[in-house]
């Protein structure tokens, strides 16, 4: 059986970002297929690098990490309609898994 990790994928003002909670890792690309290629590349890489040093410790990414992470990705508000109704955008994709 294949581990899978956890991705989120948010869109900051200029780029995707991504991050990898179990491992603490992050990527960013253009797009929603740039930014999920660049984080498995990573996950790849790290996974490789705990191979051949396996004393490595990994961890997953902490509460304040996380809360930062989400502040600095956090969509522009969007002023709604002339009664001053605020919207939050939200954008909702698949949470791929990586193995």
């Amino acid at each position: 059986m294949k581990k899978q990790f956890t991705a989120i994928i948010r869109k900051s003002r200029l780029e995707y970002v991504a991050i990898c909670l179990e491992l603490n890792l992050s990527a960013r690309g253009e797009d929603l297929a740039a930014v999920e290629k660049n984080l498995k590349n990573a996950i790849e890489l790290y996974l490789e690098d705990i191979k051949e040093h396996p004393e490595t410790l990994t961890s997953s990414i902490s509460t304040e990490d996380f809360i930062e992470f989400l502040k600095d990705t956090e969509p522009e508000w969007y002023q709604g309609p002339a009664e001053g109704l605020l919207l939050r955008p939200l954008e909702v994709h698949e949470v791929p898994s990586y193995a």
